[in-house]
């Protein structure tokens, strides 16, 4: 089977007299199985926390939404070992966004080796100014 999702997001910037709209606005991607969304409503505190992917084999298309109306979020990777958060991006109050997880997000690779190391790395979501509610929607790829 292929196709399974489509995929629709638009960005379009008007400043002063400059515009920008981009294209294409759709694409259809490959779900391989009828795993997610998962694990949906999340409590974000200030100190954040580990979202549970651990219902997906291999995380893909995922759906982060702040449903908070003043406060936002970051989310990024967390390193257990290192006891560090490496945040990747930011949902304002009100905002969603829709990406796919890399199939290697959970690995760490040495510098310019290659080499794989232990598979510890965690989804991690931290809240700023307030704890946020959000929804984190994750489908099998």
């Amino acid at each position: 089977m292929a196709n399974e999702a489509r995929v629709s997001a638009s960005l379009q910037i008007l400043v002063g007299h400059e515009q920008y709209r981009s294209l294409p606005q759709s694409f259809q991607a490959d779900v391989s199985t009828a795993k997610g969304p998962t694990p949906g409503a999340i409590s974000v505190p200030l100190a954040g926390v580990a979202v549970d992917l651990s219902a997906l084999t291999l995380p893909g298309l995922c759906r982060i939404a702040n449903l908070d109306t003043t406060n936002y979020i970051e989310y990024g990777i967390y390193d257990p070992e290192t006891v560090r958060f490496y945040p990747i991006g930011e949902v304002k109050a009100g905002e969603f966004y829709v990406f796919c997880f890399s199939r290697n997000f959970s690995t760490e690779y040495g510098s310019g080796t290659g080499t794989a190391g232990p598979e510890t790395n965690q989804f991690y979501v931290k809240a700023y100014g307030g704890a946020c509610n959000i929804i984190v929607e994750v489908f099998e790829t």
